[in-house]
Parts: structure tokens; sequence; C-alpha cells
């Protein structure tokens, strides 16, 4: 009849696991997205409790499949670099030498 207790995680635990700082938990914990057992001066995570947070809120950056994530941005203008067309550049020059004149 006696149950495993399933051991409890400390709030820097539990930022170890997830990945990310002690206070990226406790704010998850305040906002209700993360279940805690709070006592005065000690807050406990059940492990079930953590995984439902990754799994509904946490999307880290590691796991992305794409750099970029904006279609436009990977594969639209650059903001940098060479111009497009050559009336572009040629009107940049105009621009230039009309600044350069006295």
């Amino acid at each position: 009849m006696s149950e495993a207790i399933a051991p409890l995680l400390t709030v820097y635990k539990a930022a170890a696991i997830v990945g990310c700082c002690d206070e990226t938990i406790r704010r998850a914990i305040r906002s209700g997205k993360l279940a805690a057992y709070r006592r005065p001066r000690c807050t406990r995570i059940a492990m079930n409790d953590l995984k439902a947070y990754l799994d509904t809120y946490h999307c880290p950056a590691s796991e992305m499949t794409s750099p970029t994530w904006n279609y436009v941005a990977a594969n639209g203008p650059s903001s940098g670099g060479k111009t497009d067309s050559a009336a572009a550049s040629r009107l940049a020059q105009r621009m230039r030498n009309a600044l350069d004149k006295p």
C-alpha cells in the first residue's frame, strides 16, 4: 500500500533542468503557468508539473529548425550589402555626387 512519493524539485534545480534563470521559474509560478507547492521560504515543484509547463509554454531556441523566424526576413530584400538593381545603384551615386558638390 505504500506509494512512492515523487521527489520535488527546488526552484534552482527546476531552472537548471529547463536551462533558464531561477527568476524565470518564479515568474511562471506567480503567473499560474507552473504549479508549485509553497511554504514560507520553501517552494517545491513536482517533476510532472515541470514537464507539463515545458510542453505547454516553453519553446527553447535550440530546437528551432531555421535560424530565422520570419520567411520574409530570410528571403526578402536585405538591409545591407549590394543593391538589387542598377537603377538604384545609379540613383545612390547621383545622390552622393550631389552631396559632394559645394
